[in-house]
């Protein structure tokens, strides 16, 4: 789906099906230099569910046009604008890294329009090392590499893809090439810039799940566990022989939680 935003043409994959009135949506926030293909799995399955997907690439990433925006809190923002445009009232939020701090601003300006946040490898802080930042700044398809690199657990460094047809290290970097060359670098300063996670996390007040990685070096698991810690209302789950990408790395056990999660929150509504 295309539509625009802001006078820029913004990509939406909506996992193949068309949005339905009346049917609840789940939008999903990429991380840093990433976009839509972060989802390829769960949008469609989810898709395929029966929910309305959203899976925007942001400013300046994938297929989106624009200038990458620079501050967590202007991308929020801009997400909460452009579910006014899809005419979602209220979304669940499945954010993986950087999309985690997004949907913790983004319940934190407008708490009635989130019903549930999924963080995916996340956490309420994400601080990055100078040198990445610095890399990506004069070099980026060096960061590319580097970041892919660290973001990968060690099955995913064996090219034991769950994805069929192609290993997850080249395709990481083809995914991030995809967008302007100064996103990564806008990304990770606006993740470092950001200090208002632990006081959104305090303030939630919907239905959480924090999906984890046990072999995550860019989110570790400790500080995932800190984020869960902090929030009233949180289901936590642990994919102990995952890297970073958890979406990729590991489709089925990620959608086979988003499944439940989602399950349960039907039924809490129809109770």
């Amino acid at each position: 789906m295309k539509i625009t935003l802001d006078g820029d043409e913004v990509h939406i994959s909506t996992g193949g099906r068309a949005h339905e009135a009346g049917k609840p949506f789940v939008v999903f926030l990429h991380g840093s230099g990433f976009n839509h293909l972060t989802w390829v799995l769960q949008s469609r399955a989810l898709a395929y569910d029966g929910y309305n997907v959203v899976a925007p690439d942001l400013p300046g990433h994938g297929f989106s046009g624009g200038t990458p925006i620079d501050g967590i809190e202007a991308q929020a923002d801009w997400v909460l604008r452009l579910l006014d445009e899809l005419g979602a009232e209220q979304a669940v939020l499945a954010g993986h890294s950087q999309g985690g701090l997004i949907a913790l601003e983004m319940a934190q300006k407008a708490p009635k329009r989130v019903r549930a946040i999924v963080f995916i490898a996340s956490a309420a802080a994400i601080p990055v090392n100078p040198k990445l930042i610095e890399m990506a700044e004069s070099a980026p398809v060096k960061a590319y590499a580097n970041m892919v690199d660290w973001a990968h657990g060690s099955n995913a460094h064996m090219h034991d893809n769950t994805v069929p047809g192609g290993s997850h290290i080249h395709y990481g970097i083809h995914v991030m090439e995809m967008s302007d060359s100064s996103a990564l670098a806008t990304d990770l300063k606006s993740c470092a810039a950001y200090k208002g996670g632990e006081e959104a996390a305090k303030a939630l007040h919907c239905p959480v799940l924090c999906l984890l990685a046990g072999q995550d070096k860019m989110t570790p698991l400790k500080a995932g566990k800190q984020l869960a810690g902090l929030i009233k209302d949180c289901r936590t789950h642990v994919i102990g022989d995952s890297g970073h990408t958890l979406p990729t790395e590991r489709p089925r056990q990620v959608n086979a939680q988003l499944r439940s999660f989602l399950e349960q929150l039907e039924t809490q509504s129809a109770a």
